[in-house]
């Protein structure tokens, strides 16, 4: 199982980031959930992020609001092979997010290695009526 702490140190080399779009919010007209940003239906993102290696691979996260709201860095070590996933009932104890409503913004991830982010968004009004999985691109940071 992989191991969560909320970075405090100093952050280690992280070579590359990916950053996911992280929807997890409804749209239900003459509620106080009512959003112009979607359709009405409910929105939902998973996040998977798997260790291609044989050895253990460090990494750090944080979630990105709009409004310039980020929420602190936390760590995680994936061992070799290794899969976790983030979906919308973990983000928000995961990363103390205290929202009503929902959220929308980014998954920053950074790692030491290259790794595989793939996103998997579902719509709806009940029952999935869309589903979209996505490969996340990676940036080199300098």
């Amino acid at each position: 199982m992989a191991t969560t702490k909320t970075e405090t140190a100093a952050p280690l080399e992280f070579c590359y980031q990916y950053a996911a779009k992280f929807i997890c919010t409804a749209n239900i007209p003459g509620t106080s959930q009512t959003t112009s940003s979607f359709l009405p239906g409910s929105y939902q993102t998973a996040i998977n992020i798997h260790n291609p290696y044989e050895k253990e691979v460090k990494l750090r996260l944080k979630i990105a609001l709009a409004g310039g709201f980020n929420t602190k860095w936390i760590t995680e070590t994936l061992k070799g092979d290794q899969v976790i996933k983030i979906d919308c009932a973990d983000a928000r104890p995961k990363f103390d997010l205290q929202v009503i409503h929902g959220f929308e913004g980014f998954l920053v991830i950074e790692s030491a290695l290259s790794i595989d982010v793939t996103a998997v968004y579902t719509a709806g009004k009940g029952e999935v009526a869309s589903i979209d999985v996505e490969q996340i691109n990676e940036r080199k940071l300098d």
